[in-house]
């Protein structure tokens, strides 16, 4: 019974996406313009200082510290896993925040707070597909064959998308009872920093202790970012890794929606 109406629930939704596009695409302009085109360099500054974090990340870890071998120049290793890491960090604070920054939308009649997070992440989408044109030009320039299986990254896209869906819709919901949510979620992703394979390759884990890093399912988005870019892997040849990322996707799923349609009466009580 409890699937039975997530799935309602689920097509109801999807349903009123549609229904709604065009409010969440003016939403989703609207959005962009004001945190990069409208300030003066803002997109400029939005592009170069992730660019700028990895040229840094970049020289300490090739040239200060030794010993690191990977099959493709380690630039290139490093600046196709930390795009993901960087999208997926910057989506879920600025989504999670996304909800008090538009409270003047929650007491309108019949307009669907839910889509507030899909607004936040969908800017956060443009600006990654300008870097994404950047890095696959640096792959170009340093000799990496363009491969069909680039195409990947819509995929991997899509996956990271529906995860942070998920987990928005808890976040953006709770944090406006619980303001501690935004410092919980910074500690979190300085942990998965390092927990996720940015730095270093998953192959060199030992096998009894893959199981745990499977649970972190940057560890998926950032290794398939590699297997499009740089190693020409298809996303069904890691089969239990789509299925731990599948699983907890939904997991996360299932309960933002809980969460958020249970705090949503409240909403305008404290925006």
């Amino acid at each position: 019974m409890l699937i039975r109406r997530f799935f309602i629930e689920g097509i109801d939704f999807l349903k009123q996406i549609y229904l709604n596009r065009f409010i969440i695409l003016e939403l989703t302009k609207r959005d962009f313009k004001t945190k990069y085109v409208t300030n003066l360099f803002g997109l400029s500054w939005a592009i170069l200082e992730p660019l700028a974090m990895m040229s840094i990340l970049w020289f300490v870890f090739t040239y200060i510290r030794t010993g690191r071998h990977t099959e493709v120049p380690f630039p290139l290793f490093l600046l196709a896993g930390l795009i993901a890491y960087d999208f997926f960090n910057k989506t879920l604070n600025s989504a999670t925040r996304g909800i008090s920054n538009y409270g003047f939308l929650i007491n309108k009649v019949n307009f669907r707070a839910a889509i507030i997070p899909l607004v936040k992440i969908f800017s956060e989408l443009i600006l990654h597909f300008i870097i994404l044109l950047i890095v696959a030009l640096i792959l170009i320039l340093n000799g990496m064959p363009v491969t069909i299986y680039w195409l990947q990254i819509f995929y991997y896209l899509f996956a990271m998308t529906f995860l942070l869906t998920g987990i928005t819709w808890l976040t953006s919901s709770v944090t406006l009872f619980f303001h501690d949510m935004n410092y919980i979620i910074t500690i979190i992703m300085r942990v998965l920093f390092f927990f996720t394979p940015i730095f270093w390759e998953a192959k060199n884990i030992p096998e009894q202790y893959l199981v745990y890093f499977r649970l972190n399912p940057l560890y998926y988005l950032v290794n398939g970012y590699r297997d499009s870019l740089l190693y020409g892997i298809p996303f069904w040849h890691h089969k239990m890794d789509t299925l731990y990322f599948w699983l907890i996707s939904m997991t996360f799923l299932l309960i933002g929606v809980v969460v958020f349609k249970r705090l949503r009466p409240f909403f305008a009580e404290v925006v």
